[in-house]
C-alpha cells in the first residue's frame, strides 16, 4: 500500500528550499541582528565615538538586505510572478508579510543610514574633499553650515524618527522569518514558536559576529585617529562579551528545541535524529555545534582573547558560519523527512545555485570593503580637535 500513495500529485517530495533559501533566512537575521545589537548598544554608550561603529551596524545590514532578493528571484521557478503578491494577498501565507516587511526595512534602514553620515557628507562638500561630488549628489545640494555635531544635533529629531522605525521592522523581520520557517514542510521539526525563539538567538549571536568581523575589518582599513581608535577597540572588545552571553542564550534555546521534540511523538524523535545521528549530523555536531558554539565561546570567556583583533576576527567569522549552518539544518532538514514513504528525502545537487550564493557573498564583501573607502565613517579631525 506505501508504493500507492508513495507520490501525490501536489505534494512536492524531496528538498525544495535548498540552500539558496537558507541563505536568504540567515542573511536576513544577521542584518537584523547586526543592527538590532548596534542600536542598543549606541543608546547604552551614548559616545560620538561610537558613530562609525553605529554606521557599520546600519549601513551594511541595509546593503544585505537590498541585494537579498536576488536569492530569491534565482531560486524561484517564476520569479516573474512575484510581483502578484503585492496586490493579491493571502494573509494566511507567511511570504505575503515579508513581502511588505522586508521592503520597509530596506527603506527605514536606508533613512537612517542616510542621517548618520549626513554631517560628515556636508562637511566633506564644504571643503571639496575627496568623495564630495557624491556627497554633494546624495544631499541633493543641501548644504548647511556649523561643525558636524551641530548639524547632528539640529537632525536628530528625524534621526530618532528613523532608528526607532528600523526597531520595528527589525523585530517584525525576525517574527517573520521563524513563521516563514515553519510554514516548511515537516512542521514537527520547526513549529512557529520554536523558531521564533531561535531566529532571535541567531540574530544576537550572528549579528554580533558581523559586527565584531566588520567592525576590525573597518578599523584595520579605515582606522581613526588615536583617542577613537582605543576607544572603538574597547567597544568591539565589549561587542565580545555580548557574543558570548548570545552564544550561552543560543545554546540553551538549541537545548529545550531538542528537549522537547523528545515529546512530539514519533515524528519528533525522527526530526531530533536529523541532527544528532541522520542526514544532518556533521552540520550539526561539527559546523552548527562545534565551529559555530564552542569555538567563538571559548574565544570570547577571555578578555585578553576579546581584547585581541585576530582571535575576535576568528570568533566572529566562526560564529556566522555556525548560524549559517544553524538555518541550513533547520530548513533542509525539516524537508528530509519522509511524507508519504519510508526513506528520508532527497537534495539534489544545486551547483549553480550554490555558485550564485557564494557570488553575492562575495560582491557583499567587496562592497563593505568599498564603502570604508569611500563613505565618511570617522569624524573629520578637525571636528575632533574642535569638540
Amino acid at each position: 500500500m506505501n508504493s500507492s500513495i508513495q507520490w501525490i500529485s501536489w505534494v512536492k517530495h524531496g528538498v525544495v528550499f535548498g540552500y539558496l533559501i537558507a541563505m536568504y533566512l540567515f542573511l536576513i537575521s544577521t542584518a537584523v541582528g547586526a543592527h538590532l545589537v548596534t542600536y542598543f548598544t549606541g543608546r547604552y554608550y551614548q559616545d560620538e565615538d561610537f558613530l562609525p561603529l553605529e554606521k557599520v551596524g546600519t549601513f551594511l545590514p541595509w546593503l544585505i538586505l537590498l541585494l537579498m532578493p536576488s536569492l530569491l528571484l534565482v531560486d524561484m521557478t517564476h520569479p516573474e510572478r512575484f510581483y502578484t503578491m503585492f496586490y493579491h494577498w493571502n494573509w494566511t501565507a507567511p511570504v505575503a508579510y515579508g513581502v511588505y516587511i522586508i521592503p520597509l526595512c530596506i527603506l527605514t534602514y536606508a533613512l537612517h543610514s542616510f542621517y548618520l553620515f549626513r554631517p560628515e557628507m556636508m562637511l566633506a562638500v564644504r571643503e571639496d574633499r575627496a568623495g564630495s561630488g557624491l556627497y554633494r549628489f546624495l544631499l541633493w545640494g543641501g548644504i548647511e553650515e556649523g561643525s558636524a555635531t551641530e548639524i547632528r544635533q539640529r537632525q536628530q529629531k528625524s534621526q530618532n524618527l528613523w532608528a526607532n522605525l528600523t526597531l520595528v521592522f527589525s523585530f517584525l523581520a525576525l517574527l517573520y522569518v521563524g513563521l516563514r520557517l515553519s510554514s516548511f514542510k515537516g512542521r514537527v521539526m520547526v513549529h512557529s514558536m520554536a523558531t521564533v525563539f531561535i531566529f532571535l538567538s541567531l540574530a544576537a549571536s550572528s549579528g554580533t559576529g558581523f559586527m565584531i568581523l566588520l567592525g576590525r575589518l573597518k578599523t584595520a582599513i579605515a582606522p581613526p585617529p588615536g583617542p577613537a581608535l582605543a576607544k572603538q577597540n574597547r567597544f568591539l572588545a565589549d561587542f565580545g562579551g555580548i557574543l558570548k552571553y548570545a552564544l550561552v542564550a543560543q545554546f540553551a534555546i538549541w537545548f529545550v528545541y531538542l528537549i522537547q521534540l523528545g515529546f512530539t511523538g514519533s515524528g519528533g524523535n525522527l526530526a531530533a535524529y536529523i541532527f544528532l545521528g541522520g542526514p544532518r549530523a556533521v552540520q550539526f555536531w561539527f559546523f552548527q555545534l562545534v565551529i559555530g558554539l564552542i569555538l567563538p565561546l571559548a574565544l570570547m570567556c577571555f578578555q585578553s582573547l576579546r581584547e585581541n583583533p585576530l582571535a575576535s576576527l576568528v570568533a566572529g567569522a566562526a560564529t556566522m558560519i555556525g548560524a549559517f549552518f544553524a538555518v541550513a539544518n533547520l530548513s533542509i532538514g525539516s524537508q528530509l523527512i519522509p511524507l508519504t514513504h519510508l526513506q528520508w528525502e532527497q537534495m539534489a545537487p544545486e551547483p549553480f545555485k550554490t555558485a550564485f550564493g557564494l557570488v553575492i557573498m562575495a560582491i557583499l564583501l567587496a562592497l563593505f570593503l568599498v564603502s570604508y573607502k569611500i563613505l565618511p565613517y570617522e569624524k573629520p579631525v578637525a571636528q575632533k580637535s574642535e569638540a
